[in-house]
């Protein structure tokens, strides 16, 4: 079994230690939208985490729910190049050379580093740690990531790799297939197979085929992007694309070209008319797309994660005009009910002295979370609270809210999680049996 490591980045972290106060504001909380900038290198936009290159690092923000205000901007890892020559993969892109980023919806930013010559997928936790146990490649590129699962393929091996990334666990995830058009969403893997239309679902944790999907897509497909009810299709930039409903099980067409998918909706970049073209389809039937924002065509044919992204956790989208402000724009789609899509949840043991009780629950989008914990007696003796993302964390050190130990003996918790936007709540309890304390 290996651990997924959070590994410290340590050059970069003084880098940012030493560039920290001139690349953060100092009262950003109430920093309205559009945001100023001097460049934006790469963009994407996760559970509520806008995450950009601006001045030589990868960055993240934090925006309200209703897209009007983002938070104090964060240094999460260097951008530029290091003495040696390392340095985060680039692809060519109208501002020069961009970082494409793709974000977990947890706050998590994954990105490709190249070190002597080596690409190897990281997961960038915090800014001064990151995962980083994934083999040496070329070619490398990620394709998705969903809470702690993420997907990229290397043209060195010809393969497509699945891993996790798990803080509190020992876990041996890791799924190595061959190159397919795919995407992860909860547990579940979905991935084209060479009959055309023909999908199938994984589950990750058991590695064990759980359905075959004919979607009636007329190709074997190319890409796939799923979110919840809705499996994009498509087959390929110049052919047909589709969504397929998983509630109604059918497939329904869509506009062809370069989208990203969100929650109800997908967006996609009209060069020609130098739009940005929402189509919803939250009903389970395509209306005609409508432009939401003016972006100039540009001369780089794809720009996802470059000039534009989706958030499909949080329904919104953001983008970055020709004045190198950064937008974002509510997509006006009713999202999907609250659901919990992942967890991994601790057992029912806790030895207090020095131990922790660390659990996650991954969801279709940012929740207000509140984790309580009673004793025999059932009266609250801890409470834990968080808010603003698809998910919720718990690290409960086995302490009282006075900041006591716990005593030994039978312990209930209790999870309570509410969107923040749209309808929902979702509930989970449990045990847990604390020792080695008096």
């Amino acid at each position: 079994m290996r651990r997924p490591a959070r590994r410290p980045l340590l050059a970069a972290a003084i880098a940012l230690v030493a560039g920290l106060t001139a690349t953060t504001s100092a009262n950003a909380a109430d920093t309205p939208l559009p945001i100023q900038t001097d460049g934006v290198w790469g963009i994407d936009f996760a559970g509520g985490t806008l995450a950009t290159v601006e001045n030589g690092y990868v960055m993240t923000r934090r925006i309200a729910p209703d897209g009007s205000t983002a938070s104090d901007r964060v240094a999460m890892a260097y951008a530029g190049e290091y003495a040696d020559g390392d340095h985060i993969k680039r692809v060519p892109c109208d501002a020069g050379d961009c970082i494409p980023l793709v974000g977990s919806g947890n706050g998590d930013i994954g990105y490709v580093f190249v070190d002597d010559g080596k690409e190897r997928v990281r997961i960038q936790t915090s800014p001064n740690t990151y995962h980083g146990v994934e083999p040496a490649v070329t070619g490398a590129r990620i394709v998705d990531v969903t809470g702690r699962y993420f997907l990229y393929n290397a043209q060195s091996t010809n393969k497509q790799y699945l891993d996790d990334l798990q803080p509190y666990r020992t876990t041996d995830i890791r799924i190595t297939r061959s190159i397919t058009a795919a995407s992860v969403w909860g547990t579940r893997l979905w991935a084209a197979t060479s009959t055309a239309g023909t999908i199938t679902q994984t589950d990750i944790k058991t590695k064990t085929l759980v359905e075959t999907v004919a979607t009636g897509a007329p190709c074997v497909i190319k890409e796939l992007q799923v979110m919840g009810r809705w499996v994009y299709w498509s087959c390929g930039t110049a052919g047909p694309a589709g969504v397929y409903d998983r509630t109604a099980k059918k497939s329904f067409t869509v506009p062809s070209g370069p989208a990203l998918v969100g929650d109800g909706y997908l967006v996609r970049h009209d060069r020609t008319a130098g739009q940005l073209l929402l189509t919803d389809f939250h009903t389970g039937t395509a209306k005609a797309p409508r432009p939401i924002a003016d972006l100039p065509a540009g001369n780089t044919a794809d720009q996802r994660r470059l000039t534009w992204t989706v958030d499909k956790w949080g329904g919104d989208i953001a983008y970055v005009d020709s004045a190198k402000a950064i937008h974002v724009v509510p997509s006006g789609v009713p999202t999907q009910s609250l659901a919990k899509i992942e967890s991994d949840v601790a057992g029912s043991d806790l030895a207090a002295q020095g131990g922790t009780w660390g659990s996650t629950w991954q969801f279709n989008k940012p929740v207000t979370w509140t984790f309580t914990v009673k004793n025999a007696s059932g009266r609250t003796i801890r409470t834990l609270t968080g808010s603003g993302s698809p998910e919720a964390d718990v690290d409960w050190d086995g302490k009282t809210d006075t900041g006591t130990q716990a005593p030994n003996g039978r312990h209930t918790w209790t999870l309570t999680a509410k969107a923040i936007e749209g309808a929902g709540t979702s509930t989970a309890t449990g045990e847990i049996a604390v020792s080695g304390t008096r």
